[in-house]
């Protein structure tokens, strides 16, 4: 079992990690809000790259739910944003939700060719770190970053998992490197966290909550996985 570790989309190449299951991870705020979604009975997420393929669906499926955000903002005319509080019971049991994010599912479309693809938050860390440790296979994290960019949140959420997997597998460098920066910052997350430029950012514009919601560990005992277009359990 080896585990590899991608900054950013962009270090995701498919014919390297041939035969990888993929981690996508975007704690800030996609994947903690998917798990949340999930948590709560909604029936799947169909993660889309645009604003306008998303209502394009909307339109052949009136029932559908539009979620996400631009510049960490709600859309215009969509039903939710990208605020993990927003994907309550009431609002997603049952339901199919369209999402389209910045970040976060640019990163899930980028790593829809692995075998397996997973995604990943602090809240559900637990849950995803069991099945990969019961499927014994080679592992790929593909930290969504921000705006193409390292984004320091996702990389910690990454080290986490490394940290509890080492023991059974072969690291790369960059698997290597996460561990330690996890294990060097482990103490004090949050304050760490909320010094990066995307956190600061979401403060910024009022997500301060969202931050700390998003830092909380193991709050739901769930594993999305992303196949077929769709993420659900």
């Amino acid at each position: 079992m080896k585990l590899d570790v991608c900054f950013t989309p962009n270090d995701f190449n498919a014919e390297k990690y041939s035969g990888y299951y993929a981690v996508v991870i975007d704690v800030l705020r996609a994947t903690t809000s998917i798990a949340t979604a999930c948590a709560n009975g909604c029936q799947c997420i169909m993660p889309v790259s645009s604003v306008e393929e998303a209502r394009a669906i909307k339109l052949q499926n009136p029932d559908v739910l539009l979620a996400g955000e631009r510049e960490g903002l709600l859309i215009s005319g969509f039903n939710l944003g990208n605020s993990p509080y927003e994907y309550s019971r009431e609002q997603v049991a049952g339901k199919t939700i369209v999402m389209t994010t910045t970040n976060g599912t640019v990163a899930l479309n980028k790593a829809a060719t692995a075998p397996k693809v997973y995604t990943m938050s602090f809240a559900n860390a637990s849950a995803i770190i069991y099945v990969l440790q019961q499927a014994k296979k080679d592992v790929v994290f593909v930290c969504a970053g921000s705006d193409g960019k390292f984004s320091l949140e996702d990389t910690l959420c990454a080290g986490l998992a490394v940290e509890q997997l080492h023991h059974i597998t072969e690291l790369s460098d960059t698997a290597m490197a996460v561990q330690a920066m996890y294990r060097d910052f482990s103490g004090n997350l949050p304050n760490r966290v909320l010094q990066s430029s995307h956190a600061a950012y979401l403060c910024r514009i009022g997500f301060e909550n969202d931050i700390a919601l998003c830092l909380q560990q193991d709050m739901l005992d769930v594993a999305p996985v992303f196949a077929a277009g769709v993420i659900a359990l």
